[in-house]
């Protein structure tokens, strides 16, 4: 037998291989390929079996039959090298060893390597090297499909990340695997941390246009049971997903990053500076969450041959198992939501076009339809329930509440409290704020029925850090939204309050009018809430959100005198060092959040349905300072009568005269918008109308006079101890 290097060297298969325009590839495989934005394209794929048998897919580039008798007459008397695999980088000649070289194993030993590379203009390139059985190291790729970069690292792990090339696979395992100090400084500092942990990273090494020719059926046989696809941001790199979703036939999601992160970055790339912003002192990330760039991404269909009407058989499409249970149809919203990330609800229309890419169907939807798994009638959102299908009232519904990701840690939470301990000056305030975001926290079966309000005229003093950087991780920034004022009180879409636990309003002022104070009412207290979103009927859902308001102005809202909705504590005016910030960031980046989930949990005294918020003195000068003009002096009128050492009363007609005078204008508010602070500020009213000063009118009466549990003065009584409020106000006595 003859030992040759290449297939090429075989005068039939030369001849082959240059009228159809192919070069080779591997000792038996060559390759037609065309320019596609900056890369090479596999186009087609030209395979000779070891007898001399052409495989090819499309037709046209198939041998002639007198090609294909030549070809097998030249292979009876070949014989090609056989993969030999190596241990150790030192078995490696010198001459290799210069660039990033990438170890592709498995568990036998390193299968081949990845040689990265710059050419004379900087230009990288990558160069395959393997060892074959006759001892010789050739730059070539071993037959057949290519291996992934890691596999070698898959221990007990179900999921993995794919990325685009072994650089930037090795650089998140690396960084994961926290064996050295700087992969442990990468790991702290890393916004998605969190993420990619808890999974193995592996790589493809075909590069992105040609995902075809990697081995993908050794995932599922590696105990892979779901997929990250983290394309290299380019159109290339997008486009392959599909194309891997399919050939990996496991739930895949894809990690795509949007206009913010530069074209062509990956994971081993540091995540851009505008992406980050000094807040509280320190650099702090302000991008797009992980789940903000999740999208699903499984192949739904395979074709299944059939028989036709007329007898003959076709291929009709059918869903694949690890698409079916991704998706649920939701009869009450007439839409579909997806199982494994519940926030994304579609209609039909656009679930359809949505998964175009990753089916042989344009009306997948139909096919959900007819693939019977059991009836979702409706939507829920249930923090208090575990499990995605719940019975929800007196049928089944989705769930679209799902977990923080934040683990549970023991710990010491002093740094936390000292935080709470610098940005609440007021003890019994910080304690009752520490409360709030304990319930929130630690009690996902309590819904509680007031609001956080933080004030402060500084910037960077840590607001935003409690709301963002804690409490939106703690409760799930799945479950965390951070709608501007303009979506509160302009808008007649209310997506943004749909399936919450947490609302973020990092810049409120609505000091100029009671829109947003009036508009989050329901909000606060309701137990349901209609969700109406662009293209979707709107439904009714369960309403767990708490709203936490943040602003830079004193006016940041009206407020009214028996507000029930908003507790408004002191806020710290002076800054914390900045070394102390970055501290506590650290802190709470190196296992700070696990241990703060861990303290609210077992806080113990939690706030309850019906608890009222905790009256503060910052409460107290807002609701002054939201009256108009004429009820501060109507107010100042029901205080005068309050402090009045006799049995008093005054008429609505006697205040809006005095009012009227002292405001030296026209009095615009009503008897009601008159009337309704005096009775807040602790006047009584007569139960009823009565004839005092010629007119039938309302009559405000001091304690002295009429309390609630006293008897009812009668009417002429009353009528005796009227007094002006001018003299009131004068002279009280």
């Amino acid at each position: 037998m003859k030992l040759i290097k290449s297939v090429d060297e075989l005068p039939s298969v030369r001849d082959y291989l240059h009228r159809i325009g192919a070069v080779t590839k591997s000792f038996r495989t060559a390759i037609i390929q065309e320019a596609k934005g900056g890369y090479r394209k596999n186009t087609t794929v030209i395979r000779f079996e070891l007898d001399g048998h052409v495989k090819v897919k499309e037709e046209t580039y198939s041998p002639t039959p007198e090609e294909q008798k030549a070809i097998l007459s030249d292979f009876v008397d070949v014989k090609f090298p056989t993969l030999k695999k190596f241990q150790t980088l030192m078995d490696v000649p010198e001459e290799f060893r210069n660039g990033t070289i990438y170890e592709i194993r498995d568990k036998e030993g390193i299968i081949m390597l990845q040689i990265r590379k710059h050419d004379a203009q900087g230009k990288k390139y990558y160069l395959p090297l393997t060892l074959w059985d006759d001892d010789l190291w050739r730059t070539t790729e071993p037959e057949g499909l290519l291996p992934l970069w890691g596999m070698d690292r898959i221990k007990d792990q179900t999921t993995a990340f794919i990325h685009e090339g072994a650089k930037s696979a090795k650089a998140a395992q690396d960084m994961i695997e926290a064996k050295t100090d700087e992969a442990k400084a990468k790991l702290k500092n890393h916004p998605w941390a969190d993420a990619l942990k808890g999974a193995v990273h592996l790589g493809w090494i075909g590069g992105a246009p040609n995902p075809e020719g990697t081995d993908w059926g050794s995932l599922r046989k590696a105990g892979i049971q779901r997929i990250y696809i983290v394309s290299d941001n380019d159109p290339i790199g997008v486009s392959a997903v599909p194309v891997i979703s399919r050939l990996v036939n496991l739930p895949a999601y894809h990690v795509q990053f949007t206009s913010e992160w530069p074209a062509t970055f990956d994971l081993a790339d540091d995540f851009p500076p505008n992406l980050f912003r000094e807040l509280d002192g320190v650099p702090r990330y302000i991008g797009p969450t992980f789940q903000a760039c999740l999208h699903p991404a499984t192949w739904a269909t395979d074709m299944a041959v059939v028989p036709g009407l007329t007898g003959k058989p076709k291929e009709v499409p059918v869903l694949r198992e690890s698409f079916r249970s991704m998706w649920a149809y939701v009869e009450e919203a007439d839409a579909y939501v997806c199982m494994t990330l519940p926030n994304i609800v579609r209609s039909e229309e656009i679930l359809n076009k949505m998964l175009c890419a990753f089916s042989h169907s344009p009306k997948t939807c139909s096919l959900l339809l007819r693939d019977y798994i059991g009836r979702s009638p409706s939507l829920c959102y249930r923090p208090d329930r575990k499990g995605n299908v719940i019975t929800h009232g007196t049928t089944a519904a989705i769930n679209l509440h799902s977990p923080t990701q934040v683990r549970n840690e023991e710990g010491d939470p002093a740094p936390f409290l000292e935080f709470m301990d610098y940005l609440f000056p007021n003890e019994e305030e910080r304690l009752g704020v520490e409360r709030w975001c304990a319930t929130i926290i630690g009690r996902l079966d309590i819904h509680m029925e007031y609001g956080l309000l933080l004030v402060s005229e500084n910037t960077g003093i840590g607001k935003s850090t409690l709301g963002s950087r804690i409490l939106a991780p703690l409760v799930g920034t799945q479950n965390t939204s951070w709608p501007r004022e303009s979506d509160i009180v302009d808008s007649s879409f209310n997506d943004w309050a749909a399936n919450k636990r947490l609302i973020i309003m990092n810049e409120i002022y609505s000091g100029h009018s009671w829109k947003a104070y009036h508009s989050l009412k329901s909000l606060i207290t309701d137990r349901e809430i209609t969700v109406n979103q662009k293209y979707q009927r709107a439904y009714t859902s369960d309403n767990w959100a708490h709203v936490f308001a943040c602003s830079n102005s004193f006016q940041a809202l009206k407020m009214e005198q028996d507000d029930r909705r908003w507790f408004y504590p002191q806020v710290n005016e002076v800054k914390w060092p900045k070394e102390k910030f970055g501290q506590f960031l650290g802190w709470l980046e190196s296992g700070g959040l696990g241990i703060i989930k861990t303290w609210a949990e077992n806080y113990g005294d939690y706030i309850t349905p019906g608890d009222r918020p905790p009256m503060t003195e910052r409460k107290k000068a807002m609701i002054e300072s939201s009256r108009s003009e004429a009820q501060s002096e109507a107010v100042s009128i029901a205080e005068a009568l309050l402090e009045y050492e006799g049995p008093a009363a005054v008429t609505m007609k006697s205040v809006i005269t005095a009012v009227r005078n002292s405001t030296q204008g026209r009095v615009y508010e009503t008897d009601y918008e008159l009337r309704k602070p005096m009775i807040e500020a602790g006047v009584s009213v007569y139960p009823k109308r009565m004839k005092a000063d010629g007119r039938t009118q309302y009559v405000l009466m001091n304690a002295r006079l009429w309390t609630d549990g006293m008897e009812t003065p009668k009417e002429d009584d009353v009528r005796k101890v009227l007094i002006k409020p001018a003299d009131l106000i004068k002279d009280p006595m």
